[in-house]
């Protein structure tokens, strides 16, 4: 019911899966710690199809399903993509093709046997030693596979002669001889180094499902999830002095690291693989390395910063941080599970704020991930006080409520601050003046007076306060979703403006563009004389009114090299929801006769797909960059063909003067629209031509930060 979560879960931000996988991922090696001694037990029975034998399985088959069919159907998409498009921006030996084969081996190697299977190879190398010396291993036993006996009895034997066996017992010698060890202790050193357990308990599992969301979290936001979810286990290993264990393998490293790597590597590969050396100066470099220890886009600050975010975010649970931040230190202990899992929680929360509050870039919304653990500290020490192991004192209630009503005077006179939690520009003013004059000052101050008093109810009557408080964090929760939102929306977003344009632009016909003969056979040599495509149906466009349908066949090497066009003419036939039918005129398809025919022996494969363009009056974004108009027009004004590339962000105008006097782009006696910040459109009208500076008009002004205009040439 937080604000910050409530309203960030809404917008279209990565932070949402990064903190769904973090959750996970920590509930998961949660649990391992704490219900991880069971033994794996069949959960269900799978029918053989055509036979009468069912198969028992068990929560390690689902996490092989579920987590090893993610990277599968990623190696699957990624064969595909690269064998229809192989357009590579580095000159190098790898292979798109090695990408799934290396997905695969990880996979196997995530089996006790798999692991063997991909060492292989070097093992053999100690196989060799073995059978040259004439060393035995023991016969088959009665019953037992060869299977096995090739995995259990042969294969370990050759692996103990392996030469990464003695890579590892060298590297390790050191220090194995500062604690008094020989080189015969290395051996012992080196079998649990390279050794993979059989999965028997639900530890295992719940410690793969662990590094599993870790991985995903990667794709989702890069490294924060994962030095998160690493600092949480580390610290707790350090505190609880866990080292034996974690040399034994109760974190399952071995496998969980490779099915780590299997979720998330492939794809920044294959990055790599398109676009070559950019990819790793613009990920790596510039939104990660930059972003960690230098501050990028202007977002200096301190520690301080993100106490001030969580206070609004947290409200009105914030009040109560300091109460239960004081109990979970003040009364932790270790010989219960709920002490063990309050431990947890409170590294959890310690870490990710230290960890953020490290990073030097410093975004409103980078703090979200310290929600979760600080919000579940709240919930325990509510429980605690309603089981009466805890008590609200005064003097912490009159500090929380003096919180609430802080916070509460804050948001009054700033209300912004909610909505500054998820923008990237801070410096937008509320629309408090005419003609908007919006004021949200009461809600506000009418929770923050209801809270602190459902807070001093808490010190003497404690049900019923708790009872108050959670009533009135719903009531913040479904006032910030429902009352603040939208109104906040109308003025941050340009979601009315751009809606404003899709209903008043007039469409002129549809436009497909093919990569070479072969594609404009394919999709016409059985296609009859109605076209439909999908778009916003402007208010204005009715029954019969004409169109153009034009076909445009491109090199299929050289994608942007037109070769011929075709058109036809119709008109609007019927019109649904959202998309348009357009009947040609008679004998109008005819004039692709002889394009399909000399199609019809085009059989690439490897090329573009076919591009679709709706060819209507185009909406221009004028010194904009990445404030909605990318979103709200689903990429249109950036789209792969010349005349869609309609953004200009540059503040001298030459790109926008040019486009407005290249025909080919811009024709004539059309209508264009314009968006722009609330305070620039003014600038616009001098710098326009002719007919557009005489026609020029402003049609939506319901944003008081954007706003749209128009004007024909």
């Amino acid at each position: 019911s937080s604000p910050f979560v409530c309203l960030v879960a809404r917008q279209a931000l990565p932070d949402t899966p990064l903190l769904a996988c973090i959750i996970g991922a920590l509930a998961m090696f949660t649990l391992a710690n704490e219900d991880g001694d069971r033994a794996l037990a069949p959960i269900g029975h799978l029918q053989i199809p055509w036979t009468h034998h069912r198969v028992a399985f068990d929560a390690r088959h689902v996490v092989f399903a579920l987590a090893g069919g993610f990277v599968a159907g990623q190696a699957v998409y990624y064969l595909l993509y690269f064998t229809w498009l192989p357009q590579l921006a580095v000159s190098t030996w790898v292979r798109p093709g090695y990408l799934p084969f290396a997905m695969g081996v990880l996979l196997v190697a995530l089996a006790r046997d798999g692991w063997l299977i991909v060492r292989l190879p070097i093992i053999a190398i100690g196989g060799v030693g073995v059978e040259l010396h004439g060393a035995t291993t023991h016969a088959r036993l009665p019953g037992q596979s060869w299977w096995r006996y090739t995995f259990d009895a042969v294969v370990p034997a050759w692996e103990r002669h392996s030469p990464d066996r003695y890579l590892v017992r060298a590297v390790s010698f050191p220090f194995v001889w500062a604690y008094g060890g020989s080189w015969e202790t290395t051996d012992a050193v080196a079998g649990r180094l390279l050794r993979v357990k059989p999965l028997t308990t639900m530890r295992q599992v719940y410690l793969l499902w662990c590094y599993a969301f870790i991985g995903i979290s990667v794709l989702a936001k890069g490294p924060p999830g994962l030095a998160v979810v690493a600092g949480v286990i580390g610290l707790h290993t350090v505190l609880l002095w866990r080292w034996r264990a974690m040399y034994e393998g109760a974190l399952e490293l071995k496998r969980g690291i490779l099915l780590a790597i299997a979720t998330f590597m492939p794809w920044h590969i294959a990055m790599w693989l398109k676009d070559g050396s950019r990819f790793i100066d613009e990920y790596l470099v510039i939104h990660i390395l930059n972003r960690a220890t230098v501050g990028v886009d202007s977002s200096p600050g301190t520690f301080q910063m993100y106490t001030t975010q969580l206070g609004h975010g947290m409200w009105l649970w914030a009040a109560l941080l300091p109460a239960a931040l004081a109990a979970a230190v003040l009364r932790a202990r270790l010989d219960t599970r709920a002490g063990r899992v309050r431990f947890t929680i409170t590294v959890w929360a310690v870490v990710t704020v230290a960890f953020y509050g490290l990073v030097q870039t410093k975004f409103h919304h980078y703090i979200l991930p310290a929600v979760p653990p600080l919000a579940l500290l709240v919930a325990c020490f509510l429980d605690d006080l309603l089981a009466g192991r805890e008590r609200l004192h005064p003097l912490l209630a009159g500090l929380g409520a003096g919180i609430v009503l802080l916070v509460a005077r804050d948001l009054a006179f700033e209300p912004e601050r909610w909505i500054e939690m998820f923008v990237f520009r801070d410096d937008r003013p509320w629309p408090h003046g005419a003609p908007w004059s919006i004021d949200v000052s009461d809600g506000f101050i009418a929770l923050g007076i209801v809270a602190a008093v459902a807070l001093l109810v808490a010190t003497r009557w404690v049900r019923l306060g708790i009872a108050a408080l959670g009533v009135v964090g719903l009531a913040i929760c479904v006032w910030s979703l429902q009352v603040y939102m939208p109104i906040a929306g109308t003025h941050w977003g340009m979601r009315d403006a751009i809606r404003t344009y899709y209903e008043q632009r007039t469409i002129y016909g549809h436009k497909t563009v093919y990569f070479g003969i072969g594609q404009l056979h394919d999709a016409w040599r059985d296609h009859d004389d109605h076209v439909r495509f999908e778009t916003f149906v402007p208010t204005a466009l009715q029954v019969g009114q004409p169109m153009t349908i034009t076909l445009q066949v491109n090199d299929p090497d050289d994608e942007h090299t037109k070769e011929t066009e075709y058109t036809m003419l119709g008109a609007v036939s019927a019109i649904e929801d959202h998309a348009v039918e357009v009947t040609l005129r008679p004998n109008e398809r005819g004039r692709l006769r002889g394009a399909i025919a000399r199609g019809a022996a085009d059989h690439r494969v490897d090329r573009k797909r076919p591009v679709t363009i709706v060819d209507a009056d185009r909406l221009l974004a004028w010194q904009l960059y990445w404030r909605g108009e990318n979103f709200w027009s689903a990429d249109e004004i950036w789209g792969w063909a010349p005349e869609l590339k309609t953004a200009f962000k540059a503040p001298d105008n030459l790109e926008f003067l040019r486009y407005l006097a290249d025909r080919t782009r811009a024709p004539l006696g059309r209508r264009y629209f314009l968006v722009t910040d609330a305070n620039k459109i003014p600038n616009v009208k001098p710098s326009l031509p002719g007919r557009a500076l005489r026609t020029f008009e402003v049609i939506d002004t319901s944003s008081n930060k954007f706003t749209l205009a128009a004007f024909w040439l």
